[in-house]
């Protein structure tokens, strides 16, 4: 198995990573952002039950507002979660993976294309590079949510970022942290690296992916020569 995740990766011609939590280290600033939300209305939202359920799965605020039988409407929490976060990335600090830069090198190096694909905004997305230094020539293409795409687990956002790469899915390898990224990169058709991290290390997935690896270990992968 580990030699396949190798030459698979090491073959793929365009690599799409999902942001938050995969690219840029910024899942925390998500969980202060809905904490501050719920405090508006009196709730404390739980760190340790906040990355299954919010992260992962993506049911967390219905499933918050219903399990604790808060008098809260989803969609307010939603706004003011967004105006919490976008907030949040402007003062930071916000940064990506230590390693990030590096693997996305590589991946330029043996002539792969590199996009991100992700449920943020591609405001959101550009804002956190920025705050984080990220040389914003290293990716080739930015997509977020939008009105006209649906949100991971459908596979629109990945469906859209291969059309504009020219791309198909059996030259991409799609990189994602969480259970429903891994949903949507299987609807799109294409292979995926569920990306360990200190959020998901003790979470299980049911959806198809090549392995669960760190950055660390992505990284000693695609600098091999």
């Amino acid at each position: 198995m580990e030699q396949a995740i190798r030459n698979r990766l090491l073959s793929a011609e365009c690599f799409l990573w999902d942001f938050d939590g995969c690219f840029a280290d910024t899942e925390e600033v998500h969980f202060l952002a809905y904490r501050e939300a719920f405090l508006h209305f009196g709730h404390t939202l739980n760190e340790a039950d906040y990355y299954p359920s919010f992260t992962h799965l993506g049911e967390g605020v219905q499933r918050e507002i219903s399990l604790h039988g808060l008098q809260i409407s989803a969609d307010e929490i939603t706004r003011l979660k967004s105006e919490s976060y976008r907030r949040m990335i402007k003062t930071g600090p916000v940064g990506c993976f230590p390693e990030t830069l590096q693997i996305v090198r590589c991946m330029h190096q043996r002539g792969a294309r590199v996009a991100i694909a992700s449920n943020s905004s591609e405001d959101e997305i550009r804002t956190v590079l920025q705050m984080a230094a990220f040389p914003g020539d290293e990716v080739d293409l930015i997509v977020g949510k939008n009105e006209h795409l649906r949100k991971k687990p459908a596979p629109d956002i990945f469906l859209n970022a291969l059309q504009r790469l020219g791309m198909t899915a059996s030259q991409a390898v799609v990189f994602e942290d969480s259970n429903r990224g891994l949903q949507a990169a299987a609807a799109a058709g294409c292979q995926a690296l569920w990306v360990r991290t200190r959020y998901n290390q003790n979470l299980t997935s049911g959806e198809p992916y090549m392995g669960h690896l760190s950055h660390a270990e992505i990284l000693k992968i695609l600098s091999a020569s």
